[in-house]
């Protein structure tokens, strides 16, 4: 064996068994690398066993231990509102405040709990919130968290009578603000809540939030007619918000929204109830019950709704949409009497119920008024009348109940003089 350094006869080394002479210089390199492989970190060992992923176990529940946890929030509970009272009858509304929103909040822990750790409460215990009185307090005195606390009263879903006294406080505030618009869709909200509220204070509202009352209307109802995937491809957007009108949030109290707790909002409902909040005069009433009595069919259609009612298997949601609508069309007849709209839906209804001899006769009065416009004329006359053929089994049957044309847009009685008016 010779060595590595010098090429000169060598031995064999016990530690790396290497060559090694008897020369001092190289002994010694040799001693220095093989101290230094001996410190070095020994290479990991590569795992080729397969990985394999076991599911987590699931965890038992504890009876006992729910048990008790109830027993615990019960007695939190009562001595939160104990709390919350006593500050409420001191004057003392901050901590009033408090005590009462953190005993909601472990109201809520409580009914998460099974009805075995529910059973231990005691017999008169009764979930409840104190939130109500505390607002009207707070109201009644202008506390800057009287906001607040109606917004959690509504987030617990009170009766309609404390949402509609929510509604009108939260209005106020949104008014004296400055934030007009906000204060409109709260009003509209008060509204549909039972509160009355004329048309003309609508108008003069939206007037001063700086929107035309009469394009808003003519705007609602449009937009009564546009399902939500419509909505969202021409990015139809809220008047009173400037948001999505149909991803919006649906809590017309909550200021601000998470991804997680946005409640979509049903924009067609909105947009009726609203179109009827400022319909002035009898024309507008009209147009409102044409708008609601198309918004009525839902995703069933003019068409199958009218297949069932002609073979007698409806149910008796589907027999009370048929009266509705039949209803509306006849409101929006007489109080429209020179536009043909009412009369065109009439007879295409009635056709698919099978109720020829009066389509006919509704159709001949379709035929003698107006759709408004030259354009609307000639668009739109040729598909409605195809519509109440189709029913009638004269025409195609293949034409969609989706391309059934709407009005653009009210006209008023200034279409007159070119209706051509007979009998």
């Amino acid at each position: 064996m010779l060595c590595s350094q010098c090429g000169v006869a060598a031995a064999r080394c016990d530690r790396c068994s290497g060559a090694l002479c008897a020369r001092s210089l190289c002994a010694d390199l040799h001693d220095a690398l093989c101290a230094a492989v001996s410190v070095l970190p020994a290479a990991p060992a590569v795992a080729h066993a397969a990985v394999t992923f076991r599911p987590r176990p699931r965890r038992e529940r504890n009876p006992e231990a729910e048990r008790v946890l109830a027993e615990h929030l019960v007695q939190t509970v009562n001595r939160r509102r104990q709390a919350g009272r006593a500050a409420l009858l001191a004057g003392d509304l901050d901590t009033a405040f408090d005590e009462f929103w953190t005993a909601r909040h472990l109201e809520q822990d409580l009914d998460r709990l099974r009805a075995p750790a529910r059973a231990c409460m005691p017999p008169d215990w009764e979930l409840e919130t104190d939130l109500a009185p505390l607002a009207r307090v707070l109201s009644a005195r202008a506390h800057p968290r009287a906001g607040d606390a109606w917004r959690c009263v509504l987030d617990d879903r009170p009766a309609r009578s404390i949402q509609a006294e929510a509604a009108e406080w939260l209005a106020r505030e949104a008014s004296d603000a400055g934030d007009k618009r906000r204060a409109l869709r709260i009003l509209h909200a008060a509204s549909l809540l039972g509160r009355a509220i004329g048309a003309v204070a609508f108008h003069a509202a939206y007037r001063q939030a700086g929107i035309d009352p009469a394009s808003a209307f003519s705007l609602y109802l449009a937009a009564s007619r546009v399902d939500a995937h419509t909505a969202r491809a021409v990015v139809l957007r809220d008047p009173l918000t400037d948001a999505a009108w149909s991803d919006q949030d649906g809590r017309w109290w909550a200021r601000s929204s998470t991804p997680a707790s946005v409640e979509p909002a049903d924009h067609q409902a909105d947009a009726l109830s609203r179109a009827c909040d400022l319909a002035q005069t009898r024309r507008d009433t009209g147009w409102v019950l044409l708008a609601e009595a198309d918004h009525a069919t839902g995703p069933l259609g003019v068409r199958e709704l009218g297949r069932n009612v002609r073979a007698g298997r409806t149910e008796p949601a589907d027999e009370d949409t048929f009266v509705r609508m039949r209803l509306a069309y006849e409101g929006a007849a007489e109080r429209l009497p020179d536009v043909a709209w009412p009369w065109y839906r009439l007879a295409e209804l009635l056709a698919w119920a099978g109720l020829a001899e009066r389509a006919l006769e509704h159709l001949e009065q379709a035929e003698r008024r107006g759709l408004g416009n030259r354009q609307v004329e000639r668009s739109a006359r040729p598909l409605l009348r195809a519509l109440v053929q189709a029913g009638l089994g004269n025409g195609p049957d293949g034409l969609p109940t989706a391309a059934r044309p709407f009005p653009a847009e009210p006209f008023g009685p200034r279409f007159t003089w070119r209706l051509g008016l007979r009998g």
